[in-house]
């Protein structure tokens, strides 16, 4: 893990909170409205999550997971409180439904979130990104500038912030059977086998 970034994500507070908890390490994205023109990418390896309610909503979120949005503490208008590092271990463009609905469970998204955000745009993919998320034992609070303000995924922190003190959410073992069971889910579905060239109808 780096020593420090200024790089940060802006991820839906309940989100954060999942992530916090070791309760989800799989990001499903598609982009925010004033996102540049090719939409959202995985442009940082490793990222502060950045907590924000903005579009955040009980209707969007798995029923198992609607119970993260009590208690959370969005970016105010004053300040930001930073408590959860993620590494990316694994991203994939995803452009079959099929495959996402695998990966149900995994994430905290609603199956309709998942398919309106797969076609938004009428550009069917999402995004799925894998990461190993670490908590430190305090949240860093840092002023909401009016530089993070906008509909967009990625801000750049007005200084590095250290990732001291921060410990996996998910154990090493743990991790790793996630990781394959995503990796497994990422595989594409086994063909029929073709017909046999004797075989005749019957």
């Amino acid at each position: 893990m780096v020593s420090s970034s200024r790089q940060a994500l802006k991820e839906w507070a309940s989100v954060e909170r999942a992530l916090a908890a070791g309760r989800v390490s799989l990001l499903v994205r598609k982009g925010g409205i004033s996102e540049r023109r090719g939409g959202f990418d995985v442009e940082h390896r490793a990222f502060w999550i950045f907590p924000t309610a903005f579009h955040q909503n009980a209707g969007e979120l798995a029923p198992a997971f609607r119970d993260l949005l009590g208690g959370v503490e969005p970016a105010s208008c004053c300040e930001v409180r930073l408590r959860v590092f993620a590494e990316v271990a694994e991203a994939f463009r995803v452009e079959s439904l099929e495959v996402m609905a695998r990966l149900a469970g995994l994430h905290p998204m609603a199956p309709e979130t998942v398919r309106s955000r797969f076609e938004y745009k009428g550009r069917p993919y999402l995004h799925v990104v894998l990461v190993r998320a670490y908590v430190l034992p305090e949240p860093v609070v840092i002023p909401n500038t009016i530089g993070y303000e906008g509909c967009v995924s990625w801000v750049a922190l007005d200084e590095e912030i250290s990732t001291a003190g921060a410990v996996p959410a998910v154990g090493d073992a743990e991790f790793a059977a996630l990781r394959a069971e995503v990796r497994s889910a990422m595989a594409p579905s086994p063909r029929p086998p073709p017909p046999h060239p004797g075989a005749q109808g019957g």
